[in-house]
């Protein structure tokens, strides 16, 4: 008889998905048998049925357990994409969705360690960063010129986001505003915590007033 897709089964896919989220990565059969409350043989038989539905997937043997499309399918994971948009002429959007969107973690590339941030201020739209966007970082010491970077600056207790360039012993702060000011300091006062590797836009853009 053929593998079915029971309720302990659906169960342990849905266990998959929460370990996912929230550490960054797939468990292993010994992980999920302690989250299930049961042995790691009998997950092991659990683990072979869905690989044999083709819901999850493991490259070694022992090796950890990832959910596939099917399995995220199933599980509604992600946000549904409805067809595309226009940016020119318009186009009838669709109304059943053709695929989900993979997790948040996975679409943003989220690895352990990293975190959000939630932007105050309007020096950094001229890269679509608006006032209330979160910013996703990644700890680092040390950037890239002119890469997004979280910085920690003299005689302020707080950090601020801006394009960072370095010139010998001089750390310059570039905004993407042209109302606001470069800032410049000796690179010794001056402690990188980290780069910007993705945003969500939850602000508001500033609205502009029209002209008469």
């Amino acid at each position: 008889m053929p593998p079915r897709l029971t309720a302990t089964r659906l169960q342990l896919l849905r266990r998959i998905g929460q370990h996912i989220q929230e550490h960054g990565r797939p468990p292993s059969a010994a992980e999920l048998a302690r989250l299930m409350g049961q042995s790691e043989a009998g997950i092991s038989i659990h683990i072979k049925a869905l690989i044999s539905l083709g819901l999850i997937e493991r490259q070694a043997a022992r090796g950890p357990v990832h959910l596939t499309s099917k399995a995220e399918a199933i599980l509604q994971v992600g946000i549904p994409i409805y067809g595309q948009i226009a940016a020119g002429p318009p186009l009838l959007a669709e109304q059943t969705p053709d695929r989900l969107t993979p997790s948040l973690d996975k679409l943003m590339g989220v690895r352990e360690g990293d975190f959000l941030l939630e932007v105050n201020g309007e020096s950094m739209i001229g890269i679509g960063i608006m006032d209330g966007d979160l910013v996703l970082i990644r700890p680092a010491q040390e950037v890239l010129d002119g890469e997004v970077a979280v910085v920690l600056v003299p005689g302020e207790n707080v950090a601020t986001l801006k394009r960072l360039y370095l010139f010998h012993d001089e750390v310059i702060l570039e905004s993407e505003n042209p109302d606001m000011p470069r800032l410049s300091f000796p690179a010794d006062q001056v402690t990188i915590q980290g780069k910007m590797i993705g945003r969500l836009g939850l602000g508001t853009p500033p609205r502009k007033s029209r002209r008469r």
